[in-house]
């Protein structure tokens, strides 16, 4: 009994003993492993599309307390649609200028003048409003990627989906610069639990050209990132397709986010918009490169072919490697 029990005395001891002398040690580098582990999967997690994170998240525990709801408010957002292999216009169809309550085009803009900049704001949750939304406005000099000037900012009540609430309406009054010239309008805003914060900034950037031999205009190109990069551009004619009637009831279960992502790339496809025969569209330089913060001017000619009469968007994307800087959207008109 004697011995037994200074067996076990002395087996407590030599585990006290390891634990002390190095036992502590496994033990943390366990802990770092598990917590790069994490960290790993994670920064992947990141860089993932919303439709591959959505896939993930749905492999994650989930709240199902029917109190627990999250909004998405929203706006048409270039970047994140362009992210998803969206063809996207630069006329943003959320956003619009008012003059003594009538609609004016950004390409008629006087300077030193009072405007009214109305910007729609959607909400893709069915349960759940936001209060207090604070709601920003910016504009930049015309082009791609250019310096942001704030406007002002307002606070909006949006509602659920298909509610009186939805879409709200953000107003904001700007006086444009005393110096003429195009402007592109950004709008912005984020909310607390936000279900998708990517798809909250939409950008206005217009510009029209009578379609003489060639119709000819220039934009602001600006490297904002912290590394020199090279710039290349891309040209498609895409224009937002009249909607299609809304049935009068919906299905219940539409197939997940990539399902319904899938179809929507179909009729959204760049693809489908290419450069018509007979037009000829030259940029000038094709390639630049910029160093972080500098600034360049793009020339831009389109060409119509004869006996052409109508109006063509085209629009213009800058781009370096795999990723949008932004655009702008051109229609070229003749009557």
């Amino acid at each position: 009994m004697i011995v037994n029990w200074l067996k076990y005395f002395l087996d407590v001891l030599l585990r006290l003993l390891k634990a002390l002398a190095y036992g502590w040690i496994i033990a943390i580098i366990d802990i770092l492993k598990r917590f790069c582990s994490a960290l790993k999967a994670f920064c992947a997690y990141l860089k993932l599309s919303h439709a591959d994170q959505e896939i993930v998240a749905d492999k994650c525990c989930q709240f199902t307390n029917p109190a627990y709801h999250r909004p998405d408010p929203c706006i048409y957002d270039q970047y994140y649609l362009m992210s998803l292999n969206i063809a996207v216009t630069w006329d943003n169809p959320d956003i619009s200028l008012l003059r003594n309550g009538v609609v004016v085009s950004e390409t008629d803009l006087l300077p030193n003048t009072q405007y009214e900049i109305d910007a729609t704001i959607w909400n893709n949750s069915f349960v759940a409003p936001v209060v207090g939304m604070q709601v920003n406005f910016g504009y930049l000099s015309f082009g791609a990627s250019t310096v942001l000037n704030p406007i002002g900012s307002t606070v909006v009540n949006l509602g659920v989906k298909g509610g009186p609430g939805c879409p709200a309406l953000a107003k904001m009054l700007w006086t444009t610069p005393p110096v003429p010239g195009h402007y592109c309008i950004q709008v912005w805003f984020s909310c607390p639990d936000d279900s998708n914060p990517n798809n909250n900034l939409g950008q206005n950037n217009v510009q029209v050209v009578p379609a003489l031999s060639p119709g000819n205009f220039t934009f602001a190109l600006k490297n904002q990132t912290k590394t020199t990069n090279a710039y290349n551009f891309e040209v498609d004619t895409y224009a937002i397709p009249p909607l299609s009637p809304c049935p009068e009831t919906i299905a219940q279960n539409q197939g997940s986010f990539a399902d319904r992502l899938r179809k929507i790339q179909a009729v959204h496809n760049r693809a489908n918009f290419p450069i018509p025969p007979g037009w000829t569209v030259q940029i000038t330089p094709p390639n630049v490169t910029l160093a972080s913060g500098s600034e360049t001017e793009i020339a831009v000619s389109v060409t119509p072919p004869p006996g052409f009469v109508g109006k063509m968007p085209f629009n213009f994307h800058a781009m370096y490697g795999k990723n949008y800087a932004g655009g702008v959207t051109v229609y070229v008109s003749k009557t």
